[in-house]
């Protein structure tokens, strides 16, 4: 029986459904030197975002045939060394599209209404006085500017036009006109949406285009009392230069669920500056969402190894399949 290795902790779920067609490798803890060990007995691997999967350990891997990752991106794994060697990349990208919404709507209203400051000030023995500091401001009829109109930023439009009677203006230069929902106004200059927007919310791939896309050019066109959201990627934005912006007054705040540095370094100053939300690269691990990714990254596995082609291949065009 084929071997599959997984390397983070998984529902009991997704384990089951790799049981049918394989043996499973259970590596919970992550371990890098555990895993490295087994990869010359693998055809598969699950993975998650812990371990850059690199064309050196495709090497010690001779039978590898799949990496099926655990998630919606794939820039931990080097796909052209992957398609150079015949490996199926697989990826999950409906699975966690309205649970990374979900985050990227909490974030804006977190933002928007200082929740967190006026959590803290209200602990702290300020109650009379931080009710006062009338800093919360209202969403319905602000505008939303999303970078990025795939899956996630769809929804994420759709919730706040829905729930907060928002206005919403994208840029994204790779969609269709025929897949802009009623309501959103799509604009082919990226930077109108940054000059107009109250709140700018990031939802694009990591690519060689995209990567360090986001810096002094488009951030400094943001209005003061404007507001800004990762929930991509890092490496996407310039998180300096957003803290430079919200030291000197011309951002009013930023929620990042992504960072450049992931665990971040000590004496990270995005983490430091009062003005700034973040969360530890969460916005998918939902009990529900983990779940779903998980099965649906089992899944892949299982297809291939019954013979049908898996639904979500990253480098199919590259694998002509």
């Amino acid at each position: 029986m084929k071997k599959v290795l997984v390397n983070e902790k998984v529902s009991p779920d997704a384990l089951n459904i790799l049981k049918q067609a394989a043996e499973v490798v259970y590596i919970p803890s992550g371990d890098h030197g555990e895993i490295i060990s087994m990869l010359k007995e693998i055809t598969c691997i699950m993975l998650d975002t812990t371990i850059k999967f690199t064309g050196e350990l495709m090497d010690s891997a001779p039978n590898l045939k799949v990496i099926s990752r655990t998630g919606t991106g794939v820039d931990n794994v080097d796909v052209e060394a992957a398609t150079q060697r015949g490996i199926m990349v697989l990826h999950t990208p409906d699975a966690n599209t309205v649970t990374v919404a979900e985050h990227t709507v909490a974030f804006i209203g977190a933002l928007k209404k200082h929740l967190v400051f006026l959590d803290s000030e209200t602990r702290q023995g300020k109650f009379k006085i931080a009710r006062r500091y009338y800093l919360p401001v209202d969403l319905d009829g602000k505008t939303l500017g999303i970078i990025g109109y795939g899956r996630i930023g769809k929804q994420v439009a759709k919730k706040c036009i829905g729930a907060f009677n928002m206005k919403v203006i994208i840029y994204d230069p790779y969609i269709s006109d025929d897949v802009v929902a009623p309501g959103v106004t799509r604009y082919s200059d990226e930077t109108k949406v940054y000059k107009e927007a109250d709140i700018v919310s990031i939802h694009c791939p990591m690519t060689s285009e995209t990567r360090n896309h986001v810096g002094e050019k488009l951030l400094s066109l943001m209005k003061p009392s404007a507001y800004f959201v990762n929930t991509a990627r890092g490496n996407i934005v310039d998180e300096a230069y957003v803290c430079k912006m919200l030291d000197e007054g011309k951002l009013a705040g930023a929620g990042f669920d992504v960072l450049a540095n992931e665990p971040p370094l000590d004496n990270e100053i995005f983490l430091k500056n009062p003005k700034t939300i973040v969360s530890p690269h969460s916005a998918a691990l939902t009990n529900e969402c983990t779940v779903r990714v998980a099965c649906e990254a089992a899944q892949g596995i299982v297809d291939y190894l019954e013979g049908r082609k898996p639904k979500s291949i990253f480098n199919r065009k590259g694998l002509n399949l």
